[in-house]
């Protein structure tokens, strides 16, 4: 009877060994190569992990931030030829949870990255993913939560932090050159040059001893600094005028206006072409340089690579977008009160760009090239009224859509209260200033 006894025990033993066999072949036998994802996998490396002790909302040299006791963030931004696999396993996460992310719902969309994206990760105190993030401006994008050993993906949306920053300079060489001496975000400069842009040259109309102040936005989140936000209010000072911006959303967009309601903005830009040089300047009598025959230059040429984007100088709907005769591949928008203009000479067009797409302005419909009669790669842009050339670079353009009759006096209170909390920054700026100075 006992040896009977026995024989269950060493049978019972036996079997328990090949379940705990079979347990640990499934769990560490995961397939390494994920071939099924549509991302190629780079080779393994050694990646080494450091755990440093750091102050909560503290970032260090690698990204990583403290959240509390039990979890750490870790941002990565996204580089050409970055891929999400490769950026999960540069941070040494294991394969079986790669794996567990690939086979989850919605995973493709997560794999949509592209450089300048953000990919974050909150590890859990044994330092495995507790969650994984992509995003491309920290607001909104897609994020897998780990659990119950599944990935479980969904589009989120946050309301990140805002700091409202008060910074004023003197110009002394350039505006680029003086906001940054006065500590000014790069980003924050050129968005100062383009609101401000309709109505002062900056490299022409400026002198030393102009000035300038603002209020913008500092975006974080988590306690970390993820980018710099809108200008909300600005005064430039030249000589003795003074131009004013206010930051106002009307119809659910964002404009800058005066502070009398006036929309800084034109309806139009001044070219649909950034970093390019005027080539050859609107002229009847030009002698066309592939024909050889005097022949009317109707628009303004705009000399770019190939590839170079073309925008939408103004708010309008698309009216003709196909091959046409020495032009090649053609874009014609139809603005309001009769404005048209064509671009030309195109190497392709925007994607889903079509006859009827609305485009705003600034939006991108295509891109330089030497389609039709051209010579080399250029743009030819056209500017009509009421059906009549006109040349671009002469035109006094209509301002925007001003401040609504409904919604004026809400502007006005509004204004009023962004000019005062101007002042009391100014002042308390001033303060803190005497204040070091006297110490």
């Amino acid at each position: 009877m006992l040896s009977f006894f026995k024989e269950i025990r060493i049978y019972l033993g036996i079997i328990f060994l090949l379940i705990s066999s079979l347990i640990a072949l499934m769990y560490f036998s995961l397939p390494r190569g994920l071939e099924e994802f549509s991302l190629s996998l780079p080779a393994d490396e050694e990646i080494k992990y450091e755990r440093e002790t750091i102050k909560l909302g503290q970032q260090d040299d690698n990204g990583v931030i403290k959240t509390d006791n039990k979890k750490v963030y870790k941002q990565i931004k996204v580089k050409s030829q970055d891929n999400l696999i490769k950026i999960l396993r540069n941070e040494n996460i294991p394969d079986r949870f790669i794996q567990a992310l690939v086979r989850a719902k919605g995973s493709e969309k997560m794999a949509r990255i592209k450089e300048g994206d953000f990919v974050e990760i909150v590890h859990d105190f044994l330092m495995n993913p507790a969650s994984i993030s992509v995003t491309s401006n920290f607001m909104d994008g897609y994020e897998a939560i780990f659990k119950n050993g599944l990935f479980k993906i969904s589009k989120f949306s946050r309301i990140l932090d805002k700091e409202e920053i008060y910074h004023s300079a003197t110009i002394e060489d350039s505006l680029f050159m003086s906001g940054k001496k006065s500590n000014i975000p790069e980003s924050i400069i050129m968005d100062l040059a383009y609101i401000f842009g309709w109505d002062i040259d900056f490299i022409y109309d400026i002198r030393s001893g102009d000035s300038f102040e603002l209020i913008y936005e500092q975006l974080y989140w988590k306690g970390n600094k993820v980018r710099n936000g809108d200008i909300i209010s600005a005064n430039f000072y030249r000589g003795e005028n003074k131009f004013s911006a206010v930051r106002y959303f009307q119809d659910g967009k964002k404009d800058y206006f005066s502070q009398e309601g006036n929309n800084l903005k034109k309806a139009f830009l001044r070219s649909p072409v950034e970093f390019s040089y005027v080539s050859s300047k609107y002229n009847l009598n030009r002698k066309h340089p592939i024909l050889n025959t005097i022949r009317a230059h109707t628009g303004v040429d705009y000399a770019a690579k190939t590839g170079t984007p073309v925008r939408a100088t103004g708010e309008g709907t698309v009216i003709f977008r196909a091959n046409k005769g020495g032009y090649g591949r053609l874009i014609e928008i139809r603005h309001f009160n009769e404005y048209t203009t064509r671009y030309a000479h195109l190497s392709g067009y925007a994607k889903g760009l079509q006859v009827g797409s609305k485009v705003d302005q600034g939006d991108i419909i295509g891109y330089v090239g030497k389609s039709g009669l051209a010579t080399g790669p250029h743009l030819h842009y056209e500017f009509r009224v009421n059906g009549m050339h006109t040349d671009p670079l002469r035109v006094k353009f209509p301002n925007a859509k001003p401040i609504e009759s409904e919604n004026k006096e809400d502007f006005t209170n509004f204004a009023l209260a962004l000019d005062l909390k101007m002042n009391t920054l100014k002042k308390k700026l001033f303060s803190s200033n005497e204040e070091k100075i006297e110490e």
